[in-house]
């Protein structure tokens, strides 16, 4: 059985120093485009695929000590819009992505809400019975520990994932998977804001090129269902933009931080020009807009 562990709280993105290495656990070999993006092969069926979670993705806002913006996150009362299963799978990874960033902030009233909009949309996918039946009760219960809300929160997106791989519906799974990627690249750019060559959270972004390939080599598996295959060509121009990043090499250097942490930086260096970012922060918010305001790709 293909495992996945798209950890996104299943819920942007381990530090930089893991984005490369922690953002697979095996790195794929590069494909070819095809009318889908990709080949697709059997050898991939035994891969094992880590796709970063929102959650890790967002971390390095704590470091850079930015501040909680309601404006960016999608409206828990636009959920009643999305009817049907592929606008319902998109927005979920959506709104998981919109979870791990409240929770970073410690808005645990908005976070309650937001799971409780996951568990709902969950329900209309017929998977809420991959939650355990107390796990909102418990959720009321810690609005104050932000540290039990996030455990909380990887138990319940652990669960669903195990639900998804268990009960051969790793197809939602990808669409999931889609949504919460494109949301917290949106997310990142606006935390991000204008080009900055020396910004680490424009080089988080640059660096998921690398989650992009593992994600789509993941989901190009399950192309002849149409809501993958729908999901996949809302990434197709998100792709394209990638495409264009050049990788250099440089020294890599690992540094112990005062709390015990080993960071790494350094080594392959994925780098993204101005105009790159904004053609790139273009495509996303496109992207993004197609899958909140349900629009046909």
């Amino acid at each position: 059985m293909r495992r996945t562990g798209y950890m996104f709280m299943v819920a942007l993105l381990a530090l930089i120093a893991g984005c490369k290495n922690s953002s697979t656990v095996q790195q794929n070999k590069s494909t070819d485009d095809q009318s889908l993006g990709f080949d697709k092969t059997e050898d991939m069926k035994d891969i094992y695929y880590r796709f970063p979670s929102p959650d890790e993705m967002l971390s390095i806002i704590d470091n850079n000590k930015l501040s909680f913006n309601d404006r960016i996150i999608l409206p828990i009362e636009s959920s009643s819009r999305y009817l049907d299963s592929k606008s319902q799978s998109l927005n979920l990874g959506v709104y998981i992505a919109d979870m791990a960033y409240i929770m970073l902030f410690q808005r645990q009233k908005e976070a309650i809400s937001y799971f409780q909009v996951v568990y709902g949309l969950s329900d209309k996918l017929r998977m809420s019975s991959a939650f355990d039946p107390a796990l909102v009760k418990r959720f009321e219960n810690n609005l104050d520990n932000r540290d039990s809300l996030r455990a909380l929160s990887d138990e319940a997106m652990n669960d669903i994932t195990d639900y998804l791989v268990q009960n051969d519906k790793e197809r939602t799974f990808a669409v999931i998977s889609i949504g919460g990627f494109i949301e917290s690249l949106y997310l990142a750019f606006n935390v991000a804001g204008p080009y900055s060559e020396n910004n680490p959270l424009i080089q988080r972004i640059s660096d998921q090129k690398l989650v992009l390939n593992n994600l789509m080599d993941y989901a190009v598996q399950f192309a002849s269902d149409e809501n993958v295959s729908d999901a996949i060509k809302i990434l197709h121009p998100i792709r394209a933009v990638y495409s264009e990043l050049l990788t250099k090499s440089g020294e890599t250097k690992v540094q112990k931080l005062p709390d015990g942490k080993i960071v790494v930086s350094g080594g392959e260096k994925i780098t993204i020009s101005q105009e790159q970012y904004n053609k790139l922060r273009d495509v996303t918010f496109n992207a993004r807009k197609l899958i909140t305001e349900n629009l046909e790709n």
